[in-house]
C-alpha cells in the first residue's frame, strides 16, 4: 500500500523535448527539454548519456513514478535546473532579438529565496514543415499551461 495520496503524485502537464532554448540575453544558454509539472518547472540540458545511465533510465522509467525519474534527470546534468510552481510569479510572452529579426519567446518570472524576482527566457524551435501547419505559436500554449498549473497549485496550497 502506498502512503502517497493521489493528489501528492508528481503528473507531468506539459513538455517540449530536445528543442527548448534556455536564453540569457540574446545568447542561447542551453538547448534541452523543459517540462511543467503540477509542482515544478523543469529544465533538461540535452547529454549524451553513458550505457549505464541509459539502462537505469528504462528502469525507473518502467518502476518509479514520474518524480523519482525527474530527479534522476536532473541529476545528469549539474546544471540542470528546477522552479517550484509556488514560486513562480508569471509567465509572459516576450521577444528575443536574433539577427535580422525578433523570435517570440516565453519569460517566467519567479522569486528566489531571497525574495529577488528572476527571469527566465525560453525558445521554442520547430522544423520547417511543422511550423507550417502550426495554427499558434507553441510560446502561446506554454505561457497558458504554466499559469494555469501556478493557480492550480495555489489553490490546493490553501
Amino acid at each position: 500500500m502506498s502512503d502517497k495520496s493521489p493528489a501528492s503524485e508528481e503528473v507531468v502537464i506539459k513538455q517540449y523535448p530536445n528543442s527548448t532554448h534556455w536564453l540569457e540575453g540574446n545568447q542561447v544558454r542551453a538547448v534541452g527539454n523543459l517540462i511543467v509539472t503540477n509542482k515544478r518547472l523543469v529544465f533538461l540540458r540535452q547529454t549524451v548519456l553513458t550505457e549505464k545511465e541509459i539502462e537505469n533510465t528504462r528502469k525507473l522509467s518502467q518502476e518509479a513514478g514520474t518524480e523519482r525519474l525527474i530527479e534522476f534527470a536532473l541529476s545528469l546534468h549539474k546544471k540542470n535546473f528546477q522552479v517550484p510552481l509556488s514560486s513562480i510569479v508569471s509567465a509572459k510572452l516576450g521577444f528575443h532579438f536574433m539577427f535580422p529579426s525578433l523570435k517570440p519567446c516565453m519569460r517566467v518570472s519567479y522569486k528566489t529565496a531571497s525574495k529577488k524576482v528572476k527571469t527566465l527566457s525560453f525558445r521554442f524551435t520547430l522544423p520547417f514543415l511543422k511550423r507550417l501547419m502550426l495554427s499558434e505559436f507553441p510560446t502561446l500554449g506554454w505561457i497558458r499551461a504554466i499559469n494555469k498549473a501556478v493557480k492550480a497549485q495555489r489553490r490546493a496550497a490553501s
